[in-house]
């Protein structure tokens, strides 16, 4: 009788075990894009994708924003997004190319360290902010490049 015993715990501990990593793999990760470049007549042109997903080209003036959501895997999941904007005051164009989402693996810094389940990125004239969750701040991630 005892060996059942055993076998039972075993059998629910694996189950509970599957079942959180089944969850965390089934909960759902927002990103979030907004522009907050000061200037009323800047759009904010952006391209976002992954490996597997190709997000489209939109423009994002002054105050918009744009979202999407999708089930992060640990050490797979990979977003990033393609910007470019024109600088009415110094007359050239700026953009760059930004990480908005990286699972890791075993540790997932997006997800336990820097933003949870909801990135919010806020484009602004001297660079590329993300809200940490768990400072409550807007923390500077990127600077803007001069685009040929």
């Amino acid at each position: 009788m005892g060996t059942g015993s055993s076998h039972g715990n075993t059998s629910l501990l694996l189950f509970l075990l599957f079942s959180v990593l089944v969850s965390k793999c089934l909960s759902l990760t927002t990103v979030e894009i907004q522009n907050a470049i000061d200037d009323d007549n800047i759009s904010l042109d952006m391209h976002c994708r992954s490996k597997n997903n190709d997000l489209g080209q939109r423009s994002l003036f002054k105050g918009d924003s744009w979202h999407w959501d999708f089930r992060a895997i640990e050490g797979l999941t990979h977003f990033w997004c393609d910007f470019r904007w024109y600088d009415n005051l110094n007359h050239h164009w700026l953009g760059g190319t930004f990480d908005v989402y990286r699972s890791g693996f075993p540790r997932d810094k997006y997800k336990n360290e820097l933003c949870g389940t909801d990135c919010v990125w806020s484009a602004r004239r001297d660079g590329f902010y993300l809200y940490q969750d768990n400072t409550g701040a807007w923390q500077k991630r990127d600077d803007w490049h001069v685009v040929p």
